[in-house]
């Protein structure tokens, strides 16, 4: 059975295997970047599902926003190319990009919020490893 560390955390107190501590320290963000559903899995596995699974509806989210603002843009040109101007961009397309804006804003908070959580966490792990006596991070991130 691998070694437990139990630390201290803004989520609470932890106990979690040195590999799942030097995961989150080191290894969370890119996780992120590379495969969402085999970071929110391995969250899982560590207890921490919950959060993964949050900061990814944010992220689905924001890309929802993307193509929403782009099929706006879409008719927005279609209503010029077709002559309407004033009332019809007015009716149609800015009560969208308004609606739009204030729930960009607010996935926007979101985010950051949950960005700031896990790199709370990330140096909370980051902390309980530099404890250990004599513990080196792994030799990709000394390089």
């Amino acid at each position: 059975m691998p070694t437990k560390l139990e630390f201290d955390t803004p989520e609470g107190r932890l106990s979690l295997s040195i590999d799942d501590v030097q995961f989150m320290a080191y290894d969370a963000g890119d996780a992120t970047l590379r495969s969402m559903r085999q970071f929110i899995e391995r969250m899982r596995a560590m207890g921490l599902g919950q959060i993964a699974e949050s900061h990814a509806r944010l992220i689905a989210q924001n890309k929802l926003h993307v193509i929403e603002l782009r099929e706006a843009r879409h008719d927005a040109e279609a209503l010029l190319a077709c002559g309407a101007i004033g009332e019809a961009i007015e009716d149609r397309i800015t009560p969208r990009i308004e609606m739009l804006r204030e729930d960009i804003a607010q996935t926007h908070a979101q985010l950051r919020a949950s960005v700031e959580r896990l790199a709370a966490l990330s140096a909370a792990c980051h902390e309980a490893l530099q404890q250990i006596p004599g513990y080196r991070p792994p030799s990709r991130l000394r390089d």
